[in-house]
């Protein structure tokens, strides 16, 4: 049985058995109780039998993925898939298909441009070599849509994986095609995951080779500036007790700052404000493989796991004079706390609302710069929230801002007593109140830097 029609039975079964159970139940209170009482008690069963089924079906989800993607056949299949998800370059496909389906599958593959039929790679093996395939391939699979394609003996594509000697995945320009007996033992999940992968692959590819095209063709900055742009997010999540807004201001078209908020369930969030060291094209570049990371990552809650795999990705990009400062924070709603990580980020704030009245609370660093100097420890910390506490993320552009006597805006008695007034405010007009300190307080005087600023209001955690 597959994980799809695994799933498929759960759901069946648990809704049959909650209905059953249901049914029953004002059956037999009406031999007890009045009219009225037994459909108050309908009611609340309904509501029990409801999370049950919710609790017993996520289970047994679990217990079925678990051994739907247990086998080694799978496994080896979904390993590559994981090693695609941090591919920046066909180079790092090719290399993927080496080490994660050659080697330890003896697997061969073909790597095709689908426009002109030209050779990626070609895997050494005989499978992948033998005289006239392209010619077979380009007459049976060319023409094939985008999606997973199982291959017969006579390397026709069939819908099943049963007695097939491969597999074909069309997606975005390309075929990747994998000659081995393993289809059969594979989870058929495991191949539509692949093709997801392999989508999100390509198109990053793309978007990173139209990055240093038009780098090299022209001077048309603001082109570059909205590709980059386009890896921010374009709204912001809405869970039930968080409120956010953002402000953003890059300084010229291409921006070192980065933000993203993404909504794990209706509970957590993580948000995340950054700078990339420098300006221009390479900083825009980091700036995009960051937000390609984290959006990739497959567990959002593994804080130190995300910031070991943004330090990796920077490094693997070969610049050496190219890092990022960051705040990573996962906000949880439901156990009333955030867990951080502040990577040199300058002066995260939580404003707390006290009896004696608003405070304003100074975040430390827990470690250093991420891509350039190498560390052995991420540092997590954890904070207890409070209703109507506000995280303030705010880019060095914010708090390093000078008057005409050179005074920093984050070193002033003004700028602590305006957020602390302001923190009664919601999230968007907060956001309001701290760009109007910031343009105030340089007058006339232009920005020096890019300006992010990122609002996390906490709502009633006790409703």
């Amino acid at each position: 049985m597959t994980y799809k029609t695994a799933r498929s039975v759960a759901a069946l079964g648990t809704t049959a058995a909650t209905a059953l159970a249901f049914l029953i139940v004002p059956l037999v209170a009406l031999v007890e109780l009045s009219f009225p009482a037994a459909m108050a008690v309908s009611a609340l069963a309904f509501v029990v039998f409801y999370f049950i089924r919710e609790a017993s079906l996520g289970i047994i989800d679990r217990l079925a993925y678990r051994a739907a993607f247990s086998g080694r056949e799978t496994r080896i299949l979904a390993e590559f898939t994981e090693k695609v998800g941090v591919c920046f370059t066909v180079q790092d496909l090719v290399d993927a298909i080496r080490d994660k389906l050659e080697v330890p599958a003896d697997m061969s593959a073909l790597l095709l441009r689908s426009s002109s039929w030209e050779i990626v790679y070609q895997s050494p093996a005989a499978a992948a070599n033998r005289p006239r395939l392209l010619q077979e391939l380009d007459v049976k699979l060319r023409e094939r849509p985008e999606g997973v394609h199982f291959l017969s003996e006579r390397l026709e594509a069939q819908a099943s994986p049963r007695r097939s000697r491969g597999f074909a995945i069309v997606s975005s320009g390309f075929h990747l095609i994998v000659f081995t007996r393993l289809c059969p033992y594979i989870e058929i999940e495991a191949f539509r995951g692949l093709k997801s992968e392999l989508d999100i692959h390509f198109g990053r590819v793309g978007t990173i080779a139209e990055l240093f095209e038009m780098a090299s063709l022209s001077k048309e900055w603001e082109l570059i500036a909205e590709t980059q742009r386009s890896f921010l997010p374009k709204s912001l999540p809405t869970p039930a007790k968080l409120e956010l807004s953002i402000f953003y201001r890059p300084l010229v078209n291409v921006s070192g700052d980065y933000y993203e908020a993404i909504g794990i369930d209706e509970d957590r969030t993580l948000v995340i404000v950054g700078d990339v060291s420098g300006k221009g094209l390479a900083a825009a570049l980091i700036m995009g493989i960051i937000m390609n990371t984290v959006r990739v990552a497959k567990d959002k809650t593994d804080i130190e796991g995300l910031v070991r795999a943004i330090d990796a990705a920077i490094r693997d990009m070969g610049f050496d004079d190219k890092y990022t400062v960051l705040f990573m924070g996962l906000i949880d709603t439901a156990k009333r706390t955030m867990r951080y990580v502040n990577a040199a980020m300058a002066d995260p704030i939580v404003i707390s609302q006290g009896a004696t009245g608003p405070k304003v609370i100074r975040l430390e660093p827990t470690m250093g710069l991420i891509g350039l100097v190498p560390f052995d420890e991420v540092a997590v910390e954890e904070l207890p929230l409070r209703t109507d506490e506000i995280l303030l993320l705010a880019s060095d552009g914010v708090t390093e801002v000078a008057d005409a006597s050179g005074e920093r805006l984050g070193e002033t008695e003004l700028f602590e007593k305006s957020l602390a007034q302001a923190s009664k405010e919601n999230a968007a007009d907060f956001v309001s109140s701290v760009s109007a300190m910031l343009f105030s307080y340089i007058g006339d005087r232009p920005l020096k830097d890019d300006v992010t600023i990122l609002a996390a209001k906490v709502g009633r955690l006790w409703d």
